[in-house]
């Protein structure tokens, strides 16, 4: 049950392991694949799948626990290296970007990875087959979305979040969060004044919820990204991840001085 995996990676080894949560116990641990180091993962909605982004500019898809799904959705370049019964089977290596991954985002129900890169790149992929769908950039100076790679002009993008309705959230190192569709149009765009260290979207909710260096959570409307709650938890250092119960009535923060926070989340 992928459910019950945990998988980290060792950046500096190009290694993923995989552990148990019950025990955390090592179960697998294999090679990244990239020529250096890793940079960012991230686990699909199912956790049936999960994809890594490298300093090789590269990124590379991995089926967690399902050997039918990597043997269906593997291409030709990942079969000749021969698949194995393991916990993580990697399907599909992505090209596109000519710079160091910064960020990755998966979806399996809409079928996308998105991932940016140091030169301000943003590409998306299609995840069954491994194709690359297009590229855009934000440009600079004007914050407008451009549909091609970047060229010396884009924002690096630090952090990404999909949601379900075919759009995306990016945060880039300017400390302007923009949500753009998949098809490149730009629909709402805000400076947050500080820098955010984990985002995610609660889509019960239609709400993008942030934390950073300055230790408070913010919930923001994914229409316009106006902030509609502020929880200051800034005593315990600044916000470094955030993860929601399945449920999700219960937002986990984690801060820099080690406390994790758990917050209920009041509907009323």
């Amino acid at each position: 049950d992928s459910s019950l995996l945990l998988m980290r990676c060792d950046a500096f080894e190009n290694i993923i392991r995989v552990h148990s949560i019950e025990s955390l116990q090592l179960q697998q641990s294999v090679s990244g694949g990239h020529r250096g180091r890793i940079n960012c993962i991230q686990v699909s909605e199912d956790g049936a799948l999960m994809v890594t982004g490298g300093v090789d500019a590269t990124c590379r898809v991995w089926v967690v626990e399902h050997d039918s799904l990597a043997t269906a959705i593997t291409d030709g370049y990942v079969s000749s290296l021969g698949l194995e019964e393991d916990e993580i089977t990697c399907a599909h290596v992505l090209f596109g970007h000519v710079s160091p991954i910064t960020c990755v985002a998966i979806c399996s129900k809409l079928d996308v990875v998105i991932s940016g890169s140091e030169d301000g790149s943003i590409c998306i992929h299609n995840i069954r087959s491994g194709k690359f769908v297009r590229s855009l950039h934000v440009d600079a100076a004007k914050k407008e979305v451009k549909d091609s790679c970047a060229r010396k002009n884009g924002i690096t993008p630090q952090k990404l979040a999909i949601h379900m309705d075919g759009s995306f959230v990016a945060y880039f190192n300017d400390g302007t969060l923009m949500v753009i569709t998949i098809n490149g149009r730009r629909i709402c765009k805000a400076d947050v004044g500080e820098k955010i260290n984990a985002m995610l979207i609660c889509h019960e909710s239609e709400a993008l919820i942030t934390g950073g260096e300055l230790g408070s959570v913010r919930v923001r409307t994914l229409h316009d990204l106006t902030v509609q709650c502020s929880l200051n938890i800034k005593k315990y250092g600044p916000i470094t991840t955030l993860a929601l119960t399945s449920d999700p009535n219960f937002l986990c923060v984690g801060s820099s001085n080690g406390f994790l926070s758990v917050v209920f989340r009041n509907v009323k």
